[in-house]
């Protein structure tokens, strides 16, 4: 899956300390796409060598670790941050030690090496806005001038802070988040706020709407992470649970309807919480109607745990913070009793 996912997506940095024993410096970002979490990105920096190195690992896993996958390059530093021999700065580095200034630079992707125009056309504040490639980007700065957050179309690259120690991630996706409790409906302790039916939604007839659940369901031949989930519309015969929201999502706009994804947990027979992708639409009367493509499965308070409510189309933000809070265990996953 990680070759799936353009590689300007993947070349991206994070702030970080330097450490006075090597003089190098290190940093880490989880990187988000559509608000879930498939990735990190690592950046080491050796001053005295002039050696800068670009580590991904993507981590959108099932089962036993399928689809893990580590990509690194290290790049020899010419003067003024150059690639040795070359013109082009790397692109992590260009971004990360910033912000950079108004204008253009040639930059290159570091997993790729493609070379050409990265600019900054704005800056305002703490933030930078601009095109790599062609591409627009918004990168936000803290007050050492390290890069903390990145916005690329539908990625985003949030930095983990030196110390933290998160949930290892590809934990998050193969073994899951425990659930505390026997039963009852699930829950996050401490809760998060959620809307429970959002602005734009549109009003369907629950018939049609669950007939299009199963004509995505069916379309589907293989039910695993693939080159469906990347893609704005969920196109492509593999495709795991985002790949079937998002063709849900494409296909109620085709017919008028808007509808909402659903970032959550799905808890099946009494197993761990795992990551999941579903859909809400909007009924008559204010109601609401959670759909889950993937399986038809009935979406019910004691299997599916809502994360965040997000727009199609939306960069999911809110559903990527609170990612990043659940890896560094800050919320943990329970049932609550009737009674509570």
């Amino acid at each position: 899956m990680l070759a799936l996912v353009p590689a300007l997506l993947l070349a991206l940095p994070s702030g970080g300390g330097a450490s006075a024993a090597s003089s190098e410096e290190k940093a880490r970002f989880l990187f988000a796409w559509r608000g879930v979490p498939v990735g990190t990105v690592t950046l080491s920096l050796a001053s005295e060598a002039r050696r800068f190195t670009y580590t991904s690992r993507h981590l959108h896993t099932r089962g036993a670790h399928q689809g893990e996958r580590v990509r690194e390059t290290t790049l020899e530093l010419g003067p003024g941050g150059t690639v040795e021999g070359r013109s082009s700065i790397p692109q992590a580095l260009w971004l990360w030690r910033g912000p950079p200034v108004l204008g253009c630079v040639t930059g290159r992707e570091e997993l790729s090496g493609r070379e050409g125009p990265h600019c900054v056309t704005a800056l305002r504040g703490d933030t930078a806005q601009g095109t790599l490639l062609g591409q627009p980007f918004t990168a936000r700065y803290d007050g050492r001038d390290r890069m903390v957050a990145l916005q690329v179309g539908e990625a985003r690259f949030t930095e983990v802070a030196p110390g933290v120690r998160l949930r290892p991630p590809p934990e998050l996706f193969a073994q899951g988040l425990p659930v505390e409790g026997e039963a009852g409906p699930l829950a996050f302790a401490p809760p998060w706020p959620l809307a429970p039916r959002p602005s734009w939604l549109t009003t369907w007839r629950e018939r049609e709407a669950r007939a299009l659940a199963e004509v995505v369901h069916a379309a589907f031949p293989e039910k695993g992470p693939g080159e469906a989930d990347f893609r704005e519309g969920g196109e492509g015969e593999a495709g795991g649970c985002l790949a079937h929201a998002l063709r849900f999502a494409s296909r109620a706009g085709a017919l008028g309807q808007r509808v909402a994804l659903v970032h959550g947990l799905l808890v099946v027979d009494g197993g761990p919480a795992r990551p999941h992708a579903w859909v809400r639409v909007g009924l008559v009367g204010g109601r609401t109607l959670d759909l889950d493509p993937t399986s038809l499965d009935a979406v019910t308070p004691e299997t599916h745990l809502p994360l965040a409510v997000v727009e199609p189309g939306g960069a999911s933000l809110e559903a990527g913070e609170r990612w990043l809070a659940l890896l560094r265990g800050e919320h943990r996953v329970v049932r609550l009793s009737r009674r509570e």
